[in-house]
């Protein structure tokens, strides 16, 4: 039996614990509790059992005793989150699924900072220029945030929070070292000046990726990335507070040339053949850069009166060049007409100068099959028979060769201001706007620059009723300009059996806007230095252009849930029971053929998800996490990256003696039709001398299933990994 399927009966158990939430916690009636507290929920200070949804919070320790080098595998302990990988360094999560090459549902943010990427609707998660070592802590908020944090939080929010600089002062050298290329180096300073506080922070990141593709060819998916980051806090009298951050970032990310050859070289008796075979590029790495800079204020006017304004600006780049060969009939003026009759008559090209040798090099055949399979109107195949023969005229000959580029440059200023207050004893809440600006530039995906503004309207309130009762109402008023206006609300109410104890039932309404490339797209290839073969036209002939009235996706969430802490036995236990459904989903694969995206998809979700953590005693810490997912998506491309079955099971340990160590296993049945296993272990021990300490640690990776992950062509030659880590502090 899978190990996942083992770990079922213990996520029910802590089910079952909060049964007796009363019989355990019954003398937590007669005072208050300190409980620890989230933030990224509604934006108001509040404890896990007030939260109007599921919550899930990453802290260090865990962050530690993972031996994550990455943010998206600390994904893996959250549940019903799926983590699926199109390369080595191509990563996407996304909250219960959907399409798997794309993250184009949940928003994501450093420090209140959206790394979501406006032009292209993902989430570039192994280049965010931040290093791990520096993350606090990690709140997800697993399900529809549209209320507080606009579109785009559809599905879920990741808030990413920096550890203060002030508790970082002095030196850190980390290095880490490990097979499949495994190089990481990280350094920090702290240091303070005039009422301030800051921390240095430069790193970088080295691997292979993946081993092997599924014919046995090495696969070229490395990745390198260094990266600095500036964090400080000013103080600039007894109640306002200047949060000030730059960071930057620079890498590679290396990727096979994904030029789709119209005319692929079949037969080397030609000379067409023979050079394509010698010429054609064999990768079009992408050279990445980040920059940007944010500035949070913060006014505590009263201890129930705060105002805070954050704005920022960042700059993102992504430049990809290659060399591609090819029939010059992909610059014939006949190719673009048949393109725009249909695409589907283009892709028929490709069988017919691919199969010279089979059945689609029977003229009789084609024509009957685009004719009566493919509905083109018979006036057409002469045309179809010019490009055939402006084919044949050069297999004698060298192909056209050409530059071309799938550059990106992305850029977003961003500016907040919210007002947190509180009324009276029962009565809170907080309440803003934000103003926003995006832009994309490239001349390959949109023919130049496309730009959107968005103004937002926020509102939470939070009402206690007595001692059982706590009401909240939060929406979200938005104005893009290219999507048009939204409204997203969620009401919410709890109902205490003991102050950290709490059943509630939360209603939610999210949307999410098309992003630039979705709707405005204007992508095909403006290629320069054609050699070779002559050509009858200059322009591409394919051409993905966005239809420019894409409606809102939209999802309406209904949720039940328990969350409860046992303060007496050191456990927190938060359960959901869950029904989702999205309408008007963009579901297309973004590609330039075959680029027809509209509002014709949906999905419906439905289950239960369940985490526990249990500090058993003070060296040991147990945490186990479960989701049951159900769902229906009419769009096959949207069932691919959905577990029925999730979860991971964690063992941390404090021996003494400067000694720790931990036992994770995750598991999943089915993601991309493809089961996951794995069990990673780590040791470490510390060596204090004075001020100045050293860890030394292994780490480990094993996986338990032997299937390729996610895709039929990640693999690896081993299914262990392993690196070592020497972090030293002084």
């Amino acid at each position: 039996m899978p190990a996942f399927r083992r770990t079922l009966p213990i996520a029910l158990l802590g089910a079952i614990l909060p049964l007796h939430a009363q019989a355990l916690d019954d003398a937590l009636l007669l005072g208050e509790v300190k409980l620890p507290t989230v933030l990224s929920a509604t934006r108001l200070k509040q404890s896990a059992a007030e939260v109007p949804g599921s919550m899930t919070v990453i802290d260090q320790q865990l962050i530690r005793a993972s031996g994550a080098r990455d943010v998206p595998e600390l994904m893996r302990l959250v549940p019903g989150m799926m983590v699926g990988y199109s390369s080595g360094n191509v990563v996407n999560v996304n909250y219960h699924g959907t399409n798997i090459t794309e993250a184009r549902r949940m928003q994501v943010l450093v420090d209140g900072r959206s790394v979501y990427r406006p032009g292209l609707a993902t989430v570039d998660w192994t280049d965010i220029p931040l290093a791990i070592e520096d993350i606090e802590r990690i709140e997800v908020f697993r399900g529809p945030n549209t209320a507080a944090y606009g579109a785009n939080a559809l599905m879920g929010v990741i808030n990413i929070v920096s550890s203060r600089p002030e508790f970082g002062q002095g030196s850190r050298i980390k290095v880490t070292r490990g097979n499949r290329g495994v190089s990481d180096v990280y350094a920090s300073q702290g240091f303070s000046f005039a009422g301030s506080h800051a921390r240095l922070s430069l790193f970088g990141k080295q691997d292979d990726g993946f081993d092997f593709d599924e014919d046995g060819a090495d696969y070229r998916d490395g990745r390198r990335l260094d990266a600095l980051n500036l964090l400080g806090t000013t103080n600039l009298n007894a109640t306002q507070t200047l949060t000030w951050q730059l960071g930057a970032k620079e890498g590679t990310k290396q990727r096979a040339n994904d030029y789709s050859e119209m005319a692929e070289p079949i037969d080397s008796s030609y000379e067409f053949d023979r050079q394509m075979y010698l010429q054609q590029s064999t990768d079009s790495d992408i050279s990445a850069k980040d920059y940007f800079v944010q500035l949070n204020w913060k006014n505590d006017i009263s201890p129930n009166h705060q105002i805070q304004v954050n704005t920022y600006a960042q700059h993102m780049e992504r430049l990809s060049h290659m060399l591609a060969c090819d029939s010059p009939i992909v610059f014939s003026p006949e190719m673009r007409e048949l393109y725009l009759i249909g695409n589907v008559y283009t892709r028929r090209m490709n069988y017919i100068l691919r199969n010279r040798a089979g059945v689609w090099a029977d003229r009789d055949f084609y024509s009957n099959w685009l004719v009566n399979r493919d509905n083109l109107d018979p006036a057409y195949l002469p045309l179809v028979d010019s490009i055939v023969a402006q084919h044949n005229a050069i297999r004698n000959g060298p192909p056209t060769c050409f530059n071309l580029n799938e550059n990106l440059r992305e850029t977003r200023y961003e500016a907040e201001v919210q007002n947190t207050l509180q009324i009276n004893d029962a009565l809170r809440t907080v309440f803003g706007a934000n103003l926003r600006y995006d832009q994309a530039k490239s001349e390959t995906y949109f023919g130049g620059k496309v730009e959107n503004s968005v103004g937002q309207l926020f509102g939470n309130l939070e009402y206690r009723l007595g001692e059982r009762w706590l009401l909240h109402a939060g929406a979200m008023a938005e104005q893009d300009r290219l999507s048009g206006f939204s409204f997203s609300p969620r009401l919410a109410a709890h109902y205490f059996l003991a102050p950290a104890h709490s059943l509630r039932a939360v209603y939610s309404e999210a949307v999410r806007s098309p992003d630039m490339y979705e709707n405005n797209a204007y992508w095909t290839y403006k290629p320069s230095n054609l050699t070779g073969a002559p050509t009858t036209g200059e322009s591409y002939y394919a051409l993905a252009k966005g239809p420019g009235d894409l409606e809102q996706e939209e999802m309406r969430s209904w949720e039940l849930g328990y969350n409860g802490t046992f303060h007496r036995i050191g456990l927190h236990v938060d359960i959901k029971a869950f029904y989702d459904e999205i309408d008007n989903m963009i579901s297309q694969p973004l590609q330039v053929v075959n680029f027809e995206p509209d509002n014709s998809s949906f999905a419906h979700f439905s289950g239960v998800e369940a985490q526990t953590d249990w500090r058993l005693t003070g060296q040991d810490r147990l945490r186990l996490t479960y989701a049951y997912v159900d769902f229906y998506a009419s769009n096959r491309l949207d069932q691919r990256l959905t577990a029925r079955n999730s979860g991971s099971a964690a063992w941390l340990r404090s021996w003494g003696g400067g000694i720790d160590t931990s036992l994770i296993y995750y598991g999943s049945d089915m993601l991309n039709e493809r089961r996951f296993e794995r069990l990673d272990g780590r040791i470490g021990k510390r060596f204090d001398i004075g001020r100045t300490s050293l860890e030394l640690a292994a780490n480990w990776q094993y996986r338990l299933d032997d299937e390729a992950l996610t895709w039929s062509e990640n693999l690896y030659d081993s299914p262990s990994q392993f690196y070592l880590t020497a972090d030293f502090r002084f």
